[in-house]
């Protein structure tokens, strides 16, 4: 019933979008779309420099869903500062060859699965910007994250309502995007909450700016994010 991320145009629309981005011709990059003023999650700057004080000026990032560095990109200029950053994408295997050709830094790194990320001396702090409700398995995802020895989770631009089941949905790109549908799921708030409470202390539950909305038959849903931090 739907395309999906993995869509080989999508790619190239974001790697084209992300080259702009690189050489200073636009802002930022989302979906694929670039725009010409900088939009910062300052939530999710907060989230990073909480997480780089506990370590001395350090940050090392996995970014699960990063694109070819999105939000890294719109985030860079306020941890300029850091004594050290490492911002790691674990992306599907296309996105993984185009950011090593073309866009892997010092800082900057792409990877196909979690494993492959090296163990740096700074634990992990975890970002999930606008990913969660794509993965077709995300409860498995979460469990492999608290899994891996780490400070912090960010999940930042999701959909959860007030239901007490998750709901699985088509959503429709808007063409003039591109033409394409993808599963995603509106979560339940209270389900996702009682899964990550055992292994993460909630520092702060904040509305994303894209706010409320309703599908096609009826149910309300919010944006929202959280930042995380790991139980002793």
């Amino acid at each position: 019933m739907s395309s999906g991320y993995a869509d080989p145009a999508i790619l190239e629309r974001v790697r084209a979008a992300t080259r702009l981005v690189v050489s200073g011709h636009a802002a930022y990059e989302r979906d694929s779309v670039v725009f010409d003023e900088p939009s910062t999650s300052f939530p999710l700057v907060a989230g990073l420099l909480r997480s780089a004080a506990q370590d001395d000026g350090r940050l090392n990032v996995i970014d699960v869903g990063g694109s070819l560095g999105s939000t890294y990109h719109q985030c860079r200029p306020f941890l300029s500062t850091l004594r050290q950053l490492e911002w790691n994408v674990v992306e599907q295997p296309g996105f993984v060859q185009v950011g090593r050709e073309e866009f892997s830094t010092e800082e900057l790194r792409f990877y196909a699965a979690l494993g492959d990320v090296p163990r740096g001396l700074v634990p992990a702090t975890f970002m999930l910007s606008s990913v969660l409700q794509y993965l077709e398995e995300p409860d498995r995802v979460l469990h492999s994250i608290a899994a891996v020895p780490s400070r912090h989770l960010l999940i930042d631009r999701t959909p959860v309502s007030d239901r007490s089941a998750d709901r699985l949905c088509l959503q429709h790109a808007p063409k003039s995007v591109y033409n394409a549908r993808y599963p995603c799921w509106i979560f339940s708030k209270n389900r996702l909450m009682r899964l990550l409470t055992p292994h993460w202390t909630v520092v702060s539950d904040y509305a994303s700016p894209e706010g409320w909305h309703r599908t096609a038959d009826g149910l309300p849903f919010e944006f929202r994010g959280l930042i995380l931090e790991r139980r002793p």
